[in-house]
């Protein structure tokens, strides 16, 4: 992978787990979500309208598919982390979602990695599996819970990473990544909102916003500009390495939460920080 993707690649990052801080704090998390995503469409807007609109039929199917598929991830995240143990869902939904890319771009969109990339790719699905264990004994619980609801939700939450990532990187073939993004993320909040509605939490959002709007504000201008630098880093790499990479952020996260929030790091947040970093270099050096 080419610095040129691995520098976007560590701002964004490096911004996503910021605005986690935010997003792990709030009181109902897809509330949350619904509410940075509607700050995003509004603040986005004035520069989107600048931009002409004249998409092919592909970039508007593509545009629509990751929109919905990104809906869903959003549910199934909210689900799994909001009824279920971190311990559970977390390992699950952030380790599989490389090992999901890695293989649906091996099989549909035909990339060939390097022995040295796809060691990379492991070593961080590896990370961050481990990164949110509580104690070593911790470390088979996710898989021992596979027939959980939990366990589903946040392997379905990685499902929906590896979709819309996939979508993505043929998506920008025919979009620019500005308007690509900006109108995914409009289909994104209008699926979600019809499932806010559905779901009952209308009467949640005036208190989530009561108590966290800025954190709300913070995650809805940092949303579209994580996604776009992480579109600009598909164009430059492939989006195996790219959907890898990019997950630095949970370890990132995790060291803000250590050192902001007074979280405990440990022996086994070190050592899947590690795997995670021995990951990046791998790829970056010979993926």
């Amino acid at each position: 992978m080419p610095i040129s993707a691995l520098g976007p690649l560590f701002l964004a990052a490096l911004l996503h787990a910021f605005y986690h801080l935010f997003y792990k704090r709030s009181l109902d998390k897809q509330v949350f979500a619904w509410c940075l995503l509607l700050v995003t469409v509004v603040a986005y807007f004035p520069l989107f309208v600048t931009r002409p609109l004249n998409l092919p039929p592909l970039g508007w199917a593509c545009v629509l598919a990751s929109g919905l598929a990104e809906a869903a991830y959003f549910a199934s995240m909210g689900q799994a982390y909001q009824t279920g143990d971190l311990s559970l869902a977390y390992p699950l939904a952030r380790g599989s979602a490389p090992l999901f890319i890695t293989l649906w771009a091996t099989l549909f969109l035909k990339e060939r990695l390097t022995a040295w990339g796809l060691t990379g790719i492991l070593l961080i699905a590896g990370g961050l599996y481990l990164i949110n264990a509580r104690s070593w004994g911790d470390l088979w619980k996710p898989l021992r819970h596979l027939g959980n609801p939990v366990s589903r939700w946040a392997l379905l939450t990685g499902f929906c990473i590896s979709v819309y990532s996939i979508i993505d990187k043929v998506g920008i073939e025919y979009v620019p990544p500005f308007t690509y993004i900006y109108l995914v993320l409009v289909v994104t909040f209008l699926a979600f909102t019809f499932y806010i509605l559905l779901s009952g939490k209308k009467a949640s959002i005036a208190a989530e916003w009561r108590v966290n709007k800025v954190g709300i504000l913070v995650a809805g201008v940092a949303d579209l500009l994580i996604y776009y630098l992480v579109l600009l880093a598909m164009r430059l790499s492939y989006v195996s390495y790219v959907g890898s990479v990019r997950e630095m952020s949970v370890v990132l996260g995790a060291f803000l939460g250590s050192t902001l929030l007074g979280e405990g790091y440990g022996r086994i947040r070190v050592f899947a920080s590690i795997l995670v970093f021995l990951g990046i270099l791998l790829i970056g050096a010979a993926g």
